[in-house]
């Protein structure tokens, strides 16, 4: 039997020196380094949703701490795991990871959705309606379920005299 670790295929893979340089100076990320598509990822990720779906937010959390840490670029996984910090709430982890996903795609609708119900919570009405703006600006249809919510609160706001 030999000690050298191996893949479930059972070969051995070789990770060369090249590859281990890019990662340690941020030219490529884990995910990257280790092999896995953004397709795994997001496969991944669907499964991270059906944990927030029946619950287990705690798993959920994992997940989506797992895949920031492999792909810290994506703003769907900050995103997402907002969302998570959101339902254990944890609310001012959640506000930082929709804050990163916004500042790695300030077209990320439901980052800006979620963010904008943390400052209402807050007390920040203007932040939110800004927030809630600018969503509805990107998906002015309303596709989007967050995008539909969002309108509703903005709805809401201005009825109370709150925003404009």
């Amino acid at each position: 039997m030999s000690n050298t670790p191996q893949n479930p295929a059972g070969t051995t893979r070789v990770i060369s020196e090249e590859l281990g340089e890019k990662l340690v100076v941020g030219e490529i990320t884990p995910a990257e380094f280790l092999g896995l598509s953004q397709e795994m990822l997001y496969q991944i990720a669907t499964r991270g949703h059906e944990m927030l779906k029946t619950g287990k937010f705690q798993d959920a959390l994992d997940i989506f701490k797992g895949l920031v840490a492999a792909s810290p670029y994506d703003s769907v996984f900050h995103c997402n795991l907002g969302s998570t910090y959101a339902h254990l709430e944890k609310y001012a982890e959640a506000k930082d990871e929709y804050t990163r996903a916004l500042e790695l795609n300030i077209g990320n609708v439901d980052a800006l959705v979620g963010r904008s119900e943390l400052l209402l919570r807050e007390g920040n009405v203007n932040g939110a309606v800004q927030d809630i703006q600018t969503a509805l600006k990107l998906d002015p249809d309303a596709k989007r379920e967050n995008t539909k919510r969002a309108r509703a609160t903005l709805t809401m706001l201005q009825k109370a005299g709150k925003a404009k």
